[in-house]
């Protein structure tokens, strides 16, 4: 575990109230845990931070890309209402606009996924044409199991990203007329 801490109290005299009686005024954190309640998922991201930093060190990180758009404004997290065609998000002068095919709906959730996966192949491919062989491979890109239900939730996330028109673009571009990327 990321936070864990074995007193070794011969070493460190405490004050009577369990902290050291150290010069600086700095108290090792294992000290005041006790004090201090850490869920178990705040305990996971912790251990996730720790884990991209010494992935970063080490210089063994695998890096994934992302198209600009999608990183300053996002696709939906949750699936929409049913018939809901259209999502728009603003960060500052920027925006996105998805509209999506009546038959398939709009991309939300995992679908994310998808851009970043396929933006990743173009940069490591060095091409904008990418080639992969099967879906197994985003599923474990995705370390997700190789199983009919995340194949077919992989197919409806194609179906939804690449038959929507996704427009980006900013406020003055707007104004002057239409924007596609």
């Amino acid at each position: 575990m990321l936070l864990q801490h074995k007193p070794n109290h011969e070493s460190r005299p405490t004050n009577g109230q369990g902290r050291s009686n150290n010069r600086s005024g700095l108290v090792p954190v294992g000290e005041i845990l006790g004090s201090i309640s850490i869920s178990k998922q705040r305990l996971k991201q912790l251990d996730a931070i720790q884990f991209v930093r010494e992935q970063r060190q080490t210089g063994r990180q695998e890096l994934a890309y992302h198209a600009r758009p999608f990183v300053l404004c996002g696709l939906p997290l949750r699936r929409p209402q049913a018939g809901e065609l259209a999502h728009r998000r603003q960060n500052g002068k920027f925006f996105l606009e998805v509209v999506a095919h009546p038959r398939y709906g709009l991309p939300f959730g995992q679908d994310r996924l998808i851009p970043i996966w396929v933006a990743t192949l173009a940069v490591k491919q060095k091409s904008r044409t990418i080639h992969f062989k099967t879906a197994a491979q985003l599923l474990e890109f995705l370390q997700l199991p190789k199983d009919g239900i995340h194949y077919r939730r992989l197919i409806q996330g194609f179906e939804r990203i690449f038959s929507a028109r996704i427009f980006f673009g900013t406020d003055e571009q707007r104004a002057g007329g239409r924007c596609f990327d």
